[in-house]
């Protein structure tokens, strides 16, 4: 304190010697940010514990106060603080300040018409008050305001808001309130919140958060309404239980159905994450029953190698998703997986231990419809490359127990040595492979005379040629041109296989995927006989200045030397000598236009199998449109529409709109517009979707306010924006 005594002595006595540092008037506001002071000089020479004066005229008593008449600023540390005239009394370190006064740092700006600052405690209490925050952003004013070193203010007869000076929309009056910026938290009592003047909160007591950090306390609510569930009222609860896990609870109220409790728990130590949501309706006004949900969503890194996951859902009936939730997706499920799994990897091994079940929720299903639960799986895969010859080494094993209450259940082992050999010919890339597959069952529950433990032991033997040519394209070469064509032959003889069940095999859509594939299906029940040349060929244009792509091309298909005789049951063998046409385009025009296409042609029966094309258009990141058409014969054929774009100063509209041509109904719509200011928001959005896999729809509407700067989550109807729109990031 002498220093600082020191310093004031000198300050005083050198009256005239500078001219008072008088702060610059705030430069008016017309967006939404709230401008920040001047930087203040930055003082290396003397401590951030001494206090500079610098006044006009003074009166300095060595045994008394000092009384300032003139324009006064103190400086300490950081903070600058102004008066029209002052007086320092040397015993208490008390500054009594009056008119104009005017503190400010890099983060806090306050004015006021007196005040009194203490160099000791660095206590600051300011009268008739209004503050700035620039780092949150936000304002208000006070009748008073205590400062203790620009960390906590406390205020009484407060209003806060962070909307922009002169744009009160929504305010927070207190009869005391306190901000405390290390914590980001602020605390009100006798707490109003307004919105456009209208009160629509009233609190005794409520904290709630000024920055960015997590603070339990009430959420803004949600409003909807829908055909099936009636009024809908969900009000938030956000509990912040500690830096590493928190929850959420949701009272959700429904004038058709009752009251439904939700709830979140987030969870992260050193080497787990999870989610556990679940959801529970007591005594449905509609089904007069219990009604819940619950989902738990686990990952362990046990070590380097070693990971465990938990991931499964279960409702209380198969209707659940039909009645109580909200887009096609959830509608739409027919089952529900749950599975624990257990996994190893290192540079040569790698190995997985699952357990799996599933819920099914479609009651149109038979129980031989039914997926098996496996109980359990074990899976163990090496790979061993770069032998002596070149040679690489491969090896797959899985042991799989199928059980389900109706139909064949038992033991599935599977064992696959594999050597391949790679080469470079000049510029010709060659891979030769031949595999064992072995495959043999121990089985339950057979239809009578089956065989009860069926094997079969197959070579599978395949040769794949490839080569890739460059050149540059295009005025200066601003593009480059590359060429990939490539030809696979694979043979695998023909062994009965119709002894054998099917637990988890199908045969998945032909495309660009499959086209190189050596087995035409997926699982290990059947391996399908063959003696096949896949032909396909791509091609790409990349500009040469930043390596981007313009364009990728594939086309291909498969030309068979012999009838196929494994099949799955129901299939009849096939003797075509070529398969379908399949093709895909994508194109990158430029950095607004986006289009892909996919083809698949029956060169047989001259007729189109499968179409897909999308155009997207993103001119900005706020202006998006999503056109796609999607085909399949006999089965499918729709057209979806999705987009987001702003239609007047601060209103935005998204929107999407699937249609069945098919069958001449709308799959799935929404509606929304979005209001948006810099402190607060407002969604309208209204959804029509199927419901059931009957037919039956239903239309719901949500509206749902934000107020910026004082809590919000993510919402329903944020997600299904998110859900819709191809390239919608929450702009």
């Amino acid at each position: 304190m002498r220093r600082a005594l020191l310093t004031l002595m000198w300050a005083a006595t050198a009256a005239g010697a500078a001219e008072p540092a008088t702060p610059a008037a705030p430069a008016p506001v017309y967006g939404c940010a709230i401008p920040a002071p001047e930087p203040l000089a930055t003082r290396t020479d003397i401590a951030a514990d001494i206090v500079d004066v610098l006044s006009g005229e003074a009166e300095v008593d060595l045994n008394g106060p000092a009384i300032f008449r003139d324009r006064l600023v103190l400086r300490r540390g950081d903070i600058q603080l102004g008066a029209a005239g002052a007086r320092y009394d040397r015993l208490t370190g008390e500054f009594s300040l009056t008119g104009d006064i005017d503190l400010r740092n890099a983060d806090t700006w306050l004015r006021g018409d007196s005040a009194s600052y203490n160099t000791d405690t660095g206590l600051f209490r300011i009268e008739g008050a209004e503050f700035e925050m620039h780092t949150l952003p936000a304002r208000g004013s006070a009748d008073s305001i205590t400062l203790q070193e620009t960390r906590v203010l406390t205020l009484t007869d407060a209003t806060y808001t962070s909307c922009a000076r002169g744009k009160d929309d929504w305010l927070l009056r207190a009869g005391r309130l306190s901000i405390d910026r290390e914590t980001g938290v602020g605390t009100a009592r006798d707490a109003r919140l307004e919105f456009k003047g209208v009160p629509i909160l009233y609190s005794p007591w409520l904290t709630y958060p000024v920055d960015g950090r997590r603070r339990s306390g009430l959420l803004l609510p949600e409003f909807g309404s829908s055909g099936q569930r009636g009024v809908e009222v969900a009000v938030p609860y956000y509990f912040n239980l500690a830096p590493n896990y928190d929850a959420t609870l949701t009272p959700r109220y429904m004038s058709k159905r009752g009251l439904q409790a939700q709830g979140e728990f987030r969870y992260r130590s050193g080497t787990s994450t999870g989610v556990l949501d679940g959801e529970f309706l007591p005594d449905d006004e509609v089904t007069s029953e219990d009604r819940a949900l619950v989902h738990w969503y686990n990952q362990t890194q046990v070590s380097d190698a070693w990971r465990t996951t938990i991931d499964g859902t279960q409702v209380s009936d198969s209707a659940y998703f039909e009645d109580l939730s909200t887009g096609l997706g959830n509608s739409s499920q027919t089952h529900l997986r749950q599975h624990v799994d257990f996994e190893y990897f290192d540079h040569t091994w790698s190995a997985l231990l699952r357990l799996e079940d599933y819920q099914t929720i479609d009651d149109s299903l038979t129980d031989v419809e039914r997926p098996y639960q496996r109980l359990p799986q074990v899976s163990v895969a090496g790979y061993w490359p770069n032998n002596p010859l070149n040679l690489d080494y491969r090896l797959q094993s899985e042991l799989t127990y199928f059980h389900r209450d109706t139909g064949t259940t038992g033991l599935r082992a599977n064992l696959r040595p594999q050597v391949s050999l790679p080469l470079r010919l000049g510029p010709l890339f060659v891979e030769s492979l031949a595999a064992f597959d072995y495959t043999a069952y121990s089985l339950d529950e057979t239809e009578p005379g089956a065989a009860q433990s069926p094997s079969r032991s197959l070579p599978i033997y395949s040769i794949s040629l490839g080569t890739l040519l460059e050149r540059a394209w295009g005025r200066d070469s601003a593009l480059l041109q590359a060429i990939e064509p490539r030809v696979q032959f694979v043979h695998v003889p023909f062994e009965d296989q119709s002894d054998m069940p099917v637990f988890d095999t199908i045969q998945p859509d032909f495309d660009v995927v499959q086209l190189f594939r050596t087995n035409r299906y997926v699982g290990l029940d059947r391996l399908g006989d063959t003696d096949q040349l896949n032909i396909g060929v791509t091609t790409r244009l990349i500009r040469s200045a930043d390596g981007s792509q313009v364009l990728t091309a594939t086309v291909g298909e498969t030309r068979y030397f012999s009838q196929r005789d494994v099949t799955l049951p129901g299939e009849a063998p096939t003797d075509d000598n070529s398969s379908d046409y399949v093709a895909e385009l994508g194109m990158n025009i430029n950095n607004r236009w986006n289009l892909d296409l996919g083809y698949q042609w029956d060169s047989d029966e001259k007729v189109t199998r499968l179409a897909e094309a999308r155009v997207m258009y993103k001119p900005a990141d706020n202006k998006i449109v999503n056109l796609s058409y999607r085909f399949r014969r006999d089965s499918l054929r729709e057209i979806d529409i999705t987009g987001t774009w702003p239609i007047a100063d601060r209103w935005s509209f998204v929107g999407r709109y699937n249609y069945s041509l098919l069958d001449n109904q709308v799959l799935e719509s929404f509606f929304g517009l979005e209001y948006s200011t810099c402190c607060w928001g407002l969604r309208l959005v209204t959804q029509r979707n199927l419901t059931s896999r009957d037919g039956d729809s239903d239309t719901a509407v949500t509206l749902q306010l934000l107020l910026k700067g004082f809590g919000s989550r993510g919402s329903r109807p944020e997600q299904l924006l998110d859900r819709g729109t191809l390239g919608y990031d929450r702009y």
